[in-house]
């Protein structure tokens, strides 16, 4: 009986959220209009090799006279510094970081720094594994309306691997934290391309104000909920990222992002045991029905309910077609990085470890 009712409710759960999710997308605001403001883009960058040359390029083409390009290398240990000098030109400035202080998480120095060396009136982060692939002021235009924005996340996938966790991790923080409901506790924004108006993001603190956060991208948006700014998501293809390329790579991900973001052990576990009871469901299901255990009906109902909903990733995530088959074994990975994180008492980011009070 419990067997039963359980699939049926997770099977509803999913075709609901599956619903939920294509309205929600539908009321996400376009990309369109003009700039006339003044942009500062400020690309973070540490141990980036063979990714900052493509999203310094890829930029390159939309600068006006009036806009700016700030990369801040944080201290990389490779060739990161020589790879982007080699494609600036004199609109972009090159900021060289000697030492992080104690107390700043390094993604939220060299923001911090990219902003004290800025002049627009509109700030663009951008991650340096991110790719233009169209006029980004069409989607800065939309700061005439909000105050801060992010693309709904686009990434490419070259791996099953990364196809197959980004499938699991988009479909879970969708149903955690969609994209169209900015709560305080909620809200979060995309830090590979994040756009605020300058008097915005002054008015929160800027960087300075999350210095210690491994999520700074997420605290700021909370911030400026807050404060009564506004806030949002945009559909859009202005930007593409690549960030998880292996199964180890994307443990270390979750988890550092778990490490920032996990409330309690006690929470851990119980998210940790709901979706290792739904991995498991979904491939036994068809053997259940099999053995009579549950319905024939309601295997196919809990499959389709289970892969429409996973399926809205496609929006969100390139992969290959067998990433979809792999990303329930996925969402066990995302599971057991988010229990891990629960329990450790530091992660490592870029070559920094970082203590459970993130300071380094």
């Amino acid at each position: 009986m419990f067997l039963q009712l359980s699939i049926a409710l997770i099977g509803s759960y999913a075709m609901i959220n599956f619903i939920r999710s294509i309205i929600g997308f539908l009321r996400l605001p376009r990309p369109g209009g003009e700039v006339r403001a003044s942009i500062s883009y400020i690309i973070p960058a540490r141990n980036e090799e063979g990714k900052i040359g493509k999203c310094i390029s890829s930029l390159l083409p939309w600068l006006r006279d009036s806009d700016e390009l700030i990369v801040v290398d944080d201290c990389s240990e490779d060739s990161t510094e020589a790879e982007a000098l080699s494609k600036l030109n004199e609109k972009c400035k090159l900021i060289r970081l000697i030492e992080k202080p104690e107390g700043w998480s390094g993604k939220s120095w060299a923001c911090y720094q990219g902003y004290l060396h800025s002049s627009g009136d509109i700030i663009v982060f951008l991650d340096a594994d991110t790719v233009v692939k169209s006029d980004p002021k069409a989607a800065i235009s939309l700061t005439e309306r909000f105050d801060a924005l992010s693309q709904v996340p686009r990434i490419s996938c070259g791996s099953l691997a990364c196809g197959a966790i980004e499938v699991a991790l988009t479909s879970l923080v969708r149903l955690l934290f969609p994209y169209w409901k900015m709560s305080p506790g909620r809200a979060w924004l995309m830090g590979a391309f994040s756009i605020w108006r300058r008097e915005s993001y002054e008015s929160i603190g800027t960087h300075e104000a999350v210095r210690s956060s491994l999520v700074e991208d997420a605290d700021l948006a909370r911030l400026a909920v807050a404060k009564g700014l506004r806030i949002s998501f945009f559909m859009g293809r202005v930007v593409e990222s690549s960030w998880i390329r292996s199964w180890r790579e994307g443990y270390e991900t979750i988890k550092r992002i778990g490490f920032a973001a996990m409330p309690s052990k006690l929470i851990s576990i119980l998210i940790f045991l709901a979706l290792s009871y739904t991995v498991v469901t979904i491939y036994a299901s068809p053997l259940l029905a099999y053995l009579g255990l549950i319905r024939v009906e309601l295997a196919i109902f809990y499959l389709v309910s289970v892969f429409s909903y996973a399926s809205l990733s496609l929006i969100e995530v390139k992969f290959r077609p067998e990433s979809m088959i792999l990303s329930p074994i996925a969402l066990s990975l995302v599971a057991l990085s988010l229990l891990a994180a629960s329990f450790g008492k530091k992660v490592s980011w870029k070559g920094r470890d970082y203590s459970a009070h993130l300071g380094e």
